[in-house]
């Protein structure tokens, strides 16, 4: 594809270039994308800065005439240009699939963060785990003792109730 510019106008008051040019082609007409392409290469621009208006070929031949603007920034083609409906559409479908990539993200830090603290859990209650069987045999045999001398008074008691009792008998 060959690119010629024949007309280039400066407008500072909507902020864009507005070109007029031909192409040469072989094969099919170049898309609109094609063509932006180039004369963003041609600019040494953005290719969200460029907009085409109009390729119109000759007839029976390779050649076309095309109109297109390069805009200095988005924010001057945010109010320039028109959204079309399958401009809307692709603008959707983008912050549609932004959003479920973020929610994704996010969903993968909250995994990360719960493993982690699982991990950290875990590290814990094995160190636990293995300071507490030396310190358990010693505490087991202490519990043992007490229980011995509890069982004991508890038998006397029930003895001096009997014995309290007989007397009331009586």
């Amino acid at each position: 594809m060959e690119l010629k510019i024949t007309e280039k106008k400066s407008n500072p008051l909507l902020g864009r270039t507005e070109v007029l040019g031909s192409l040469k082609f072989e094969g099919a007409t170049p898309s609109n994308a094609q063509l932006a392409e180039s004369l963003a290469k041609e600019f040494k621009t953005d290719i969200s800065k460029v907009v085409m208006k109009h390729i119109n070929t000759k007839f029976s031949m390779k050649q076309a005439e095309f109109t297109g603007f390069v805009y200095d920034d988005d924010s001057s083609k945010a109010k320039v240009e028109r959204v079309t409906k399958h401009m809307k559409k692709k603008m959707e479908a983008a912050r549609k699939k932004a959003e479920e990539e973020r929610k994704a993200k996010e969903e993968e830090a909250a995994k990360a963060a719960e493993e982690k603290k699982a991990a950290e859990e875990a590290k814990k209650s094995e160190e636990s785990k293995e300071e507490t069987p030396a310190e358990a045999a010693p505490s087991e045999e202490a519990k043992e003792v007490p229980e011995e001398k509890k069982e004991e008074p508890a038998q006397e008691t029930t003895e001096n109730k009997e014995s309290n009792e007989e007397p009331k008998e009586e």
